[in-house]
């Protein structure tokens, strides 16, 4: 009996031993300090300029960053200050804390004279770019974007006009290979950027229960759709002879933004627009799919101007870039837009 419990007695004593042990070990794991993140956002930042370093670098240790610079910047208190054009290098030093490890990140940026692209993007990427926009003069903030947003047709005739432009990105082949043939575009800088589908457009929640593309053919419905000139236009004629459905169009709009803005107002009870107008507009309208077999893949060409209104011809291929990087394909992917 003595020795049973002698046995038992010890084994309790092991099993002790060995949470004690365990647990100390998941303490002291958990109290190791870590190496702490450090993230540069800024690669490039204008001359002459006082920038607040929040906008420069920015990391998760709570100890005070110590920042020495070295070429034609200075940091002074929160801010850096650049003076001419150059490159400016600044060394960040992080004492050690009870929970992260000293640490030491250097980044070399480039300081360059103010610019801005002229980008000219169809409607139905406007929330895209906008978005992606955002993202690049954060990065580099020696650069501002405006952006003009409309009808690919729209874009054509503004480009032909003389309106100023860097970058333009289209949601047909057809309108983009109207300025590759008159010269405004670099026939050589156009890609691919990305893909959509059409789809029904509906007032949110589906009042009308319309599913397919024939219950647009019910009587007293007001369908409004993208003007013939605009591919989304033509788009929509092509799935609909596809389908041979047809009927009287309440309105032409001229782009797929006014397709949505007319449904949203209630001014129609539906149209046919872009897949991604209706997740962008998800407050407003919904989006019924259309059927592949009656459906069509739209492509969206990207190109850059054959005489850059942009002295700064790094900032196009940067922008380019980024539209093409994780940054901007994650943004595409979001909006319904199919990668290629």
């Amino acid at each position: 009996m003595f020795a049973s419990n002698f046995v038992a007695a010890r084994r309790m004593a092991i099993v002790a031993v060995l949470v004690w042990c365990l647990w100390g070990t998941s303490v002291l794991a958990q109290s190791q300090p870590t190496k702490p993140t450090v993230s540069w956002l800024a690669s490039s930042v204008p001359d002459s300029a006082r920038i607040e370093l929040s906008k420069i670098v920015e990391t998760n240790s709570t100890a005070q960053m110590r920042l020495t610079s070295q070429g034609s910047c200075a940091v002074k208190g929160n801010f850096l200050t650049t003076t001419k054009v150059g490159t400016c290098k600044i060394q960040l030093r992080l004492n050690s804390t009870p929970k992260f490890t000293a640490a030491t990140s250097v980044a070399i940026i480039q300081i360059k004279k103010k610019a801005e692209l002229n980008v000219l993007v169809t409607a139905s990427l406007a929330n895209s770019f906008e978005k992606i926009g955002k993202v690049f003069m954060s990065k580099f903030l020696n650069v501002s974007v405006r952006f003009n947003f409309a009808g690919s047709a729209t874009l054509v005739t503004q480009i032909q006009q003389g309106a100023p432009v860097d970058i333009v990105a289209m949601a047909d082949t057809i309108n983009m290979n109207k300025v590759l043939s008159s010269g405004e575009i670099d026939k050589k800088s156009i890609s691919i950027l990305t893909r959509n589908k059409l789809a029904i457009l509906v007032q949110r929640g589906n009042p009308q229960k319309i599913k397919t593309l024939s219950d647009l053919t019910r009587s007293g419905l007001k369908v409004v759709l993208c003007d013939l000139a605009q591919p989304c236009g033509k788009y929509a004629s092509t799935v609909l002879s596809k389908a041979n459905v047809s009927f009287a169009v309440a309105s032409r709009e001229a782009s797929a933004s006014g397709v949505v803005s007319r449904i949203g107002l209630g001014e129609a009870d539906a149209g046919i627009a872009y897949f991604t107008d209706g997740l962008v507009a998800g407050d407003k309208v919904d989006a019924v799919k259309i059927a592949d077999n009656l459906n069509l893949i739209a492509e969206y060409p990207i190109g850059v101007a054959t005489k850059p209104k942009t002295k700064d011809k790094s900032a196009i291929v940067a922008f380019i870039a980024m539209t093409k990087s994780s940054v901007g394909r994650k943004v595409l992917a979001e909006n319904g837009f199919i990668l290629p």
